[in-house]
């Protein structure tokens, strides 16, 4: 699973959209680009840069991705369970969570991969369906990105590849957790897994 999530990120060409409006496509390209510019920049070769461009990784993540659906999609029925302010903790804590692992891994993992375009399908006005394919060690892996416009910016909320989704992975996760644990806890689990997370990434 993780593997799979890390490829998803190595975005590299995106087809051209013939409509005026932005497509789900050119959002990601856009930042598929500046990540791109990130991760080549030799200013980040040193390993006491890394931190640095992590941050900058971190930050072209959460403009390309919609972690508060994304979390209301993962806690499902649970959402019910946290008050309003346990749910703005919950999101900004699972996304500096996911943030620090999977840039992370990003960066031990990326070897000038390369994704292929295979199309997109707009479901409503505001959801869309992204068709690519990962070029992973010589092997294209299918993959699917559902993505959601909100206030004309379109991100993505889920990736599935292979049959696994990822909202569905951490689904189940949660809904273990959380059927012996309460939402405080949860996050309080949370926070210590990404104070971790920084510590080992700190020691590299």
């Amino acid at each position: 699973m993780r593997n799979i999530l890390i490829a998803c990120l190595l975005f590299l060409t995106a087809i051209p959209a013939m409509a005026d409006r932005e497509q789900p496509i050119e959002a990601l390209q856009k930042g598929v680009e500046e990540g791109l510019r990130i991760l080549k920049d030799p200013e980040f070769n040193h390993a006491h840069r890394k931190m640095a461009q992590q941050k900058k990784l971190r930050i072209i993540l959460e403009q390309m991705f919609d972690f508060r659906e994304f979390s209301r999609r993962v806690l499902a029925t649970n959402w019910k369970n946290f008050s309003a302010s346990q749910r703005e903790e919950f999101v900004r804590i699972f996304t500096e969570f996911l943030g620090k692992f999977y840039m992370g891994k990003l960066q031990e993992k990326y070897k000038d991969e390369t994704l292929i375009y295979a199309g997109q399908a707009l479901q409503t006005p505001n959801r869309a369906l992204v068709n690519v394919q990962v070029v992973w060690k010589g092997q294209k892996i299918p993959v699917d990105l559902r993505m959601i416009r909100r206030k004309g910016l379109w991100k993505v909320y889920d990736i599935e590849a292979v049959g696994i989704s990822a909202v569905r992975n951490y689904r189940a996760q949660f809904n273990s957790i959380l059927s012996k644990e309460t939402p405080a806890q949860v996050i309080e689990r949370l926070k210590a897994k990404t104070k971790q997370l920084e510590k080992n990434n700190q020691n590299r």
